[in-house]
């Protein structure tokens, strides 16, 4: 898949869970089905934590030549099938205790609007620079190894479709 596609589709995917928002009260976003789970509220926080701060992050990383940044680090083998099926694995994955975050309740629609809106800006901004950055640059991922810059950038669509399955388990749980 090219890059025009990909911003394409990242777009639309991101555009369909922003659409979603308006179809629910702020008490329905902040409900959750159980103590131990997150809201649909803190699903779209987490989408917004999760590329703003960790896949973008990466990628200027990458673009910054940070120190962080390793010439040809390579995928574990858990990195090569994400990439080779083009979907994260569909269990739930508990992230490493060093970079696990739960994510805040948002405080309104109007909020997960401006945050799916900012990671939209940069699924945009970043279409026209991440393929001229070299791909031999890499930055680790704590569960798929190293990848470079159009690795990360992917590594938001396919996140934003991970999440869907969650997002119909808590609807379905809620009744909503």
């Amino acid at each position: 898949m090219d890059i025009k596609e990909l911003a394409y589709k990242t777009d639309q995917v991101i555009e369909a869970w922003q659409q979603d928002i308006d179809n629910y009260t702020i008490e329905q976003l902040l409900r959750k089905p159980s103590a131990d789970e997150w809201s649909l509220g803190q699903v779209y926080i987490h989408l917004w934590m999760s590329a703003k701060g960790f896949f973008f992050k990466n990628i200027q990383r990458i673009a910054d030549k940070d120190v962080s940044v390793v010439k040809g680090g390579r995928k574990n083998v858990l990195g090569y099938l994400v990439f080779l099926f083009k979907r994260l694995p569909r269990i739930k994955i508990k992230m490493p205790q060093q970079v696990a975050v739960e994510p805040m309740a948002p405080e309104s629609k109007e909020l997960l609007h401006k945050r799916m809106d900012e990671v939209r800006s940069l699924v945009a901004e970043w279409a026209e620079k991440v393929s001229q950055l070299d791909s031999k640059d890499t930055t680790k991922h704590p569960l798929l190894g190293y990848l470079n810059a159009m690795e990360w950038y992917e590594l938001c669509y396919l996140h934003f479709n991970h999440h869907l399955k969650q997002k119909k388990r808590i609807k379905k749980q809620l009744n909503l």
